[in-house]
């Protein structure tokens, strides 16, 4: 469908949806005290329409052209990289080609720099942001063995550029995940309890033994006041997530610290070990 025929699909549609609505349209949204009627003008119904409809023309047009021309350049992106790879003298041209254009751009990197970041840099610019995006996509295909003809295919299949990088690694855990792990950990602990008439009449009785999440203010004299109750997945889902995150980091640092202590006490025993031998020889 061309640019003209899909505008001409769109407003012939806005011209039925505005012919059809000449009376107001009466809304009934069920509450939770009863039935809420709401009523909305043709006018205001017909340009919600209009406005849904652009929004539908755009996501299957402009939105998914974008994004398969983004896909387009970062397979060209992986295609360079794994042909500089190869053992040729074509490959040993391209890594140098890519050295030269790097030193005449004078971008500057660590050592530690993938290459195909230097790639990604070179191509979209010095957004670090968009670079770290870009490269941590083409890092997960290299890491999934993923074939050049296969890029597109597998950024769509993982839900996109953005959801890659927020998984970062092939192995790591997104924060829902994260969220499911601490949701079944977190209810072993017991640090208080709180509870009051106005906050059992905040709470959805029907999800007793499920975890919510408080918003209070710690006092000085050590108490927290609550606030409020959040009922939301996504705060709860957050919340989880960092707990995750908090024991994941603990746990680390104890790891950290006892093999630290194991070192020490290797160096201690090896010292007493040198000691006794030399006092042996005297």
């Amino acid at each position: 469908m061309n640019t003209t025929t899909a505008v001409s699909a769109v407003n012939a549609q806005q011209n039925i949806v505005e012919s059809t609505l000449t009376q107001p349209v009466v809304l009934n949204v069920t509450a939770n005290a009863g039935v809420v009627s709401a009523q909305v003008s043709s006018t205001t119904y017909a340009k919600i329409e209009q406005l849904v409809l652009e929004r539908e023309f755009w996501q299957e047009n402009a939105y998914k052209t974008s994004n398969d021309q983004l896909y387009s350049l970062l397979t060209r992106c992986y295609e360079y990289y794994k042909a500089m790879s190869l053992d040729t003298e074509e490959a040993k041209v391209l890594r140098s080609g890519l050295n030269d254009y790097i030193n005449l751009k004078g971008y500057i990197f660590n050592k530690s720099t993938h290459t195909i970041n230097k790639i990604v840099k070179c191509i979209f610019g010095v957004d670090r942001r968009r670079v770290s995006t870009y490269g941590i996509v083409l890092r997960s295909a290299l890491a999934k063995n993923i074939d050049i003809f296969d890029i597109a295919d597998f950024i769509r299949e993982s839900g996109g550029v953005e959801e890659i990088r927020l998984a970062k690694s092939p192995n790591a855990m997104t924060p829902k995940q994260k969220a499911q792990v601490a949701s079944s950990t977190v209810v072993v602990n017991n640090i208080g309890t709180v509870s009051s008439p106005a906050l059992s009449a905040k709470l959805d009785h029907g999800k007793i033994g499920t975890n919510t999440v408080l918003i209070g203010t710690w006092q000085a004299d050590g108490s927290i006041v609550v606030r409020t109750v959040i009922e939301s997945d996504t705060a709860l889902n957050a919340a989880l997530a960092a707990h995750y995150s908090a024991i994941k980091a603990d746990a680390e640092k104890k790891s950290a610290d006892k093999k630290a202590t194991q070192v020490e006490a290797e160096k201690q025993r090896a010292a007493a070990e040198a000691a006794a031998a030399a006092t042996a020889t005297l």
